[in-house]
């Protein structure tokens, strides 16, 4: 199976650039960082987030990574996403599946198209990706390759995706899977969908 069938596979082939906690129901929704100086709340969403996907992930595992990024026509956004990835340590591989998808009304773009890429990374590159992905609202911090970054498990089929210093959203067909990270993280579940996650989780244990 190809990595692009296996996204497909655990999203069902429907779009997911936005927060995966509402377009999936029966997810998990964190909070990462509130508080402190820009730094101080990227390096708790960081500490935090690592925490949660070792968990996910398989600690020492290597997963997949599906990065995705709006360009337009020119595609020369393309070349600062690469060059932040290699400041941060993160050489895509060969191996690698590439599609476009195109540009719907409800994404507020025009005039391009937003590009996919999917591939396998070792656990040590975990928190660099994490790095990337957390400090996307933070223009003045590099490396900082401003795409969304998704970290995918294919065997227990979890999908995790870290949005921004704020918080961190996890999916997956196998409900224990998610029970095992909602008991064990239940202090940082961001309390304004927590009512939501408690009649979920709480209901499968009855």
């Amino acid at each position: 199976m190809t990595y692009r069938n296996i996204i497909h596979t655990l999203t069902e082939t429907r779009t997911y650039r936005h927060a995966l906690f509402y377009q999936f129901p029966g997810g998990l929704r964190f909070e990462l960082s509130k508080d402190g100086s820009s730094l101080t709340q990227i390096l708790t969403a960081l500490r935090k987030a690592t925490m949660i996907c070792e968990d996910a992930l398989g600690k020492g595992n290597p997963f997949l990574v599906h990065m995705q990024q709006f360009i337009f026509s020119s595609g020369f956004e393309l070349r600062d996403t690469i060059r932040e990835l290699r400041l941060a340590g993160i050489e895509i591989p060969k191996i690698r599946d590439v599609w476009y998808e195109e540009v719907y009304e409800s994404d507020e773009y025009e005039d391009g198209f937003w590009i996919n890429c999917v591939f396998e990374m070792q656990a040590f590159c975990m928190e660099n990706l994490l790095w990337c992905a957390l400090v996307t609202d933070f223009p003045s911090f590099h490396p900082n390759p401003h795409c969304l970054i998704y970290l995918v498990n294919p065997e227990k089929s979890i999908l995790i995706h870290p949005y921004d210093d704020r918080g961190l959203d996890v999916i997956c067909r196998n409900s224990m899977e998610l029970t095992i990270l909602y008991e064990k993280y239940n202090a940082w579940l961001l309390d304004y969908d927590k009512e939501v996650m408690v009649q979920t989780f709480e209901q499968n244990k009855s």
